[in-house]
Formats: C-alpha cells, sequence, structure tokens
C-alpha cells in the first residue's frame, strides 16, 4: 500500500520509496531537529482544528482509520478531523474533511510559512486516493502559518493562520500525480534495489543514509564533498572507481578544480592552510578591550508562546559571556539561563545589560544571528534599548576571518561553521562529551527545562547541560581567537 509519506519521499528521491520500505534499519534514529518539527506539526494542527468547529476525531490508521471514518460519515458527520481512505493501492490520512453539499473541502494543514513544492502533489495524492475510495472531492486548501501576524494576548487561530485555495493548481497537477502514482507503485513492487540509480535519482544526496550502499562501502558523510561542482557522471564513476573520500581523489582531478576548491578538499592526504597574517593583523587592530564574547540559545514556535512574537521568532533564553579585559590576562565568565516558563526577553535583556559594559568589543560567530536577535530584544524591551543597540554597534563577527579567506584550512571542508572550524583550530576543546551539542538539541531542551511537569531532578541536570553547552561556544571562540591572533604575529 502506497501511503501519502512515502508518495513524498518518491518524489524526493525515486530510490528512497524502495528503502525506506525494504532497508529501514539504515535509517538514522530521530534526532531533536526532527522531533522538534514534529512537535511544531502537532501544536499547528490543533490550532487549525479551531478554524472548524464540531469535528470529530477519527481514531487508528491504515484499515481501521478507513472502517472509522466510513461510520462518522454513515452517522452524519459534517468535518472530520484525520480520516483516514484506501483505495486502488494507496492510502492517505487527511488533516482535515468538511462536507459541502454533496462534495468535501479537502484542508492540508502545514507548519511551513508559505507553500512549497510538494504541497500540491501533497494535495493532489489525496484527492485521487479520496476519489478512489469513491468520495467526491470539491476544492482543496492549503492552510499554513501566517509569519506576519503578532501575538497579542489569546492566539487568534484565523489570524495565525492562513488559508489558501489550491484547488485549480491541484487539478492542473491530477495528470502528473497519477502517472508519478503508478511509477511509485513499480517501484515499491521492486523485490531488488538492483535498477536503482541514487545519483541519478537524487539532486542533494549528501545528507542521504542510504548513499553507501551504491558504493560498496561507508562514504563520508557529504558524498559530493568528493569533488564538489562534479558532473554527476564523473562522480558515479569515481564511485566505480572506488574513490571514495576525498582524499583518494587523483591529483589530476583536484589541479583541474584548481583555486578555492583545494580548500573544500576534506581529509586530504595532507592538509592545505592558508594565513593572510597582515589582514588578521588589521582586523584585530580595529578590537578595543574588553573583549567580550557572546553566544546566545533561542527558541522559535510556529504558534508564538509569548505576547509581542511572531511565529518561529527566536526568543533568547540563555546567554554565555567570556570577557577578556586585557591581552594577557584573567578569562572572566558570565552566563543567564532564564528558567521559568515565562517571556525571557526582558530577563535576558536586562542580565546583559549589567553584563557587558558600555566599552569594549563584543565578539560572536555569525554577527547577523546575534544583532537580529537584539533588535528584536529592544523592541520587546524598549526601556533596554539603548544598551541592546550598544552591542550591536560594538559587535565583531569571528567567523568573517573563516569566510573572507584570512585563515583557511581544508579540514573546514568549506565550512565557517564554529563545529567545523574548532577541531581543526583547538583540537583539545570537543562538543563530543556534552549531552547538550548543539543548538537544536539546546532549543528541545528549554521547553522540557521550564514546563511544570518536569522533575527537580531533570530540571536541574537540564540546567547543568545547557549552561555547559553554551559556556563552550563562547569558551571555543576565545581559544580560536587566541590562535588566530597567534597565527597574526608568526
Amino acid at each position: 500500500m502506497l501511503t501519502k509519506s512515502n508518495f513524498i519521499k518518491f518524489l524526493e528521491c525515486s530510490c528512497q520509496l524502495w528503502l525506506v520500505k525494504n532497508m529501514p534499519h539504515l535509517l538514522p534514529p530521530i534526532d531533536a531537529a526532527l522531533q522538534r518539527l514534529f512537535d511544531e506539526g502537532n501544536k499547528v494542527d490543533l490550532f487549525a482544528k479551531k478554524l472548524f468547529p464540531r469535528g470529530v476525531e477519527i481514531a487508528g490508521f491504515n484499515e481501521a482509520g478507513a472502517r472509522n471514518t466510513a461510520a462518522a460519515i454513515a452517522k452524519g458527520a459534517t468535518v472530520l478531523f484525520q480520516p483516514t481512505f484506501t483505495g486502488n493501492g494507496i492510502t492517505c490520512r487527511c488533516d482535515i474533511l468538511v462536507k459541502r453539499g454533496r462534495s468535501w473541502d479537502l484542508y492540508e494543514v502545514k507548519s511551513s510559512t508559505g507553500q512549497k513544492g510538494t504541497h500540491v502533489m501533497d494535495l493532489a495524492f489525496q484527492r485521487i486516493c479520496l476519489e478512489e475510495s469513491g468520495i467526491r472531492v470539491g476544492k482543496t486548501f492549503l492552510v499554513h502559518v501566517n509569519n506576519q501576524y503578532v501575538r497579542r494576548g489569546k492566539v487568534d487561530p484565523f489570524g495565525v493562520l492562513t488559508t489558501v485555495n489550491l484547488t485549480q493548481e491541484v487539478k492542473a497537477a491530477l495528470p502528473v500525480a497519477r502517472t508519478q502514482v503508478a511509477r511509485a507503485k513499480k517501484t515499491l513492487a521492486l523485490s531488488t534495489k538492483a535498477g536503482l540509480d541514487l545519483l541519478k535519482a537524487c539532486s542533494a544526496p549528501g545528507s542521504c543514509p542510504y548513499l553507501p550502499l551504491y558504493a560498496g562501502t561507508i562514504l563520508h558523510e557529504d558524498a559530493y564533498a568528493i569533488a564538489p561542482g562534479l558532473p554527476r557522471a564523473r562522480l558515479r564513476e569515481l564511485l566505480a572507481r572506488g574513490v571514495i573520500a576525498p582524499k583518494d581523489v587523483p591529483p589530476d582531478l583536484l589541479e583541474s578544480l584548481g583555486g578555492a576548491a583545494a580548500f573544500r578538499r576534506s581529509r586530504a592526504k595532507k592538509p592545505v592552510v592558508s594565513i593572510d597574517r597582515e589582514g588578521l593583523a588589521r582586523e584585530f587592530a580595529e578590537l578595543e578591550y574588553p573583549l567580550h564574547f557572546l553566544d546566545y540559545e533561542t527558541f522559535a514556535s510556529a504558534i508564538p508562546d509569548f505576547d509581542g512574537y511572531r511565529p518561529y521568532q527566536q526568543a533568547v533564553f540563555q546567554y554565555s559571556l567570556h570577557v577578556l579585559r586585557k591581552p594577557v590576562g584573567r578569562l572572566e565568565h558570565k552566563e543567564f539561563l532564564h528558567d521559568a516558563s515565562t517571556d525571557p526577553a526582558k530577563p535576558v535583556a536586562a542580565a546583559l545589560a549589567r553584563d557587558i559594559g558600555p566599552v569594549g568589543s563584543v565578539i560572536v560567530w555569525n554577527e547577523r544571528f546575534e544583532a537580529s536577535r537584539n533588535e528584536e530584544l529592544a523592541r520587546l524591551v524598549p526601556s533596554l534599548r539603548a544598551p541592546l543597540r550598544s552591542i550591536n554597534e560594538r559587535m565583531y563577527d569571528l567567523m568573517q576571518v573563516v569566510k573572507r579567506g584570512l585563515y583557511l584550512d581544508s579540514r573546514f571542508e568549506g565550512s565557517a561553521s564554529l563545529k567545523k572550524v574548532l577541531p581543526v583550530v583547538v583540537p583539545s576543546l570537543s562538543y563530543g562529551s556534552l549531552n547538550v551539542r548543539n543548538g537544536e538539541m539546546a532549543a528541545a531542551g528549554w521547553p522540557e527545562l521550564t514546563h511544570p511537569r518536569t522533575s527537580a531532578k531533570r530540571k536541574k541536570a537540564l540546567r547543568r547541560d545547557l549552561l555547559a553547552y553554551c559556556r563552550l561556544d563562547t569558551l571555543a571562540m576565545v581559544e580560536i581567537f587566541k590562535k588566530f591572533s597567534e597565527a597574526s604575529k608568526a
């Protein structure tokens, strides 16, 4: 039976459908980022149901769900939540179905802030499934998050959500959708993976867990890191020759790629390092002591939790601050974590204004992010607008040292991410032993920390883990800055 979710996987990669069905054990476990995506989707679904009073929730999946759906329709229900339909080898669980006259209008609910490429085909698949089940479909709608909505008091479901009529687009897509459904069924029926060509089917195989099947061994996590920009046919040829990592790429190919491509060779036989010492010296000469190394942790929700916030607006709930008052001196550390379920804006802004004085450069990794958060904090807490904007005026983005090529190392793999730069420049520091190892895990941890049902023991552990992660972010910047400074004087 072809499900809607598997049909969408098929559209993304025609091989993925077969692999998901036959080799699910190779899929990575659900991580914090994916779980947050599921959680946000569930929040949006709950508010979408408020658009349609007196709806009937249909329990069960597959055949059980289809039986319960048929029973609800037979009893005269006119608004169905999560109804299931099956017909001609396909099945779908719709979000909302509303009866109008002799037909049913279909509503697909998404946590995105607009229409995306697969949404029309998603609705087309559902329409086909409903029609195969004997349901007359009227109009088809997409319900998505309105990112211009600002919460003022109780969340208004009609304000935070936008409904778009996609009936004509879905009707126009039906012929292609039917063809794709037939192709997906054939792929699902294959007894082996023989004939599947992952590189031909997929436009972005870098994150695909199944790619090792096509080289007979485990590949580097990003297949295209072998040779960025290489035509797919040549990449396939290299894989067939046993070239499964950048270090195995023939020298003549490296030379043909030339220039900056050399710095994207991950795990090369010999690291390539380039340092613009004069450029670094000029950059750092402009900095004013004391130096403040600052990092935020944030949480964003599709449905705003606090007044004054838009959907997906980042709420700063934590910061870490390392202070270096002179080039050679004691390193100070300050930190703040809002551990209540209230809006963290004012407590965070007040602590920040207290901890960062009126003079001295503020060093961050990705100025655009931190500066944007400060502007949002300034709007939310106008009484602290002056110190927050003063921080922005003194801000220096350490990431630009890498992005602008002042310090390059091939082991950065072409990335300026702190998580890529740190293990190369300061290998003694690592996130590996931490329970919270990235921003997504931090964002997932904060709602649990502030939830009233979380035990005191668990809250204590979460608080410790969140503080340790954010503290390492700013300590990493301090140590990287020191290494860059040393390199500028060598």
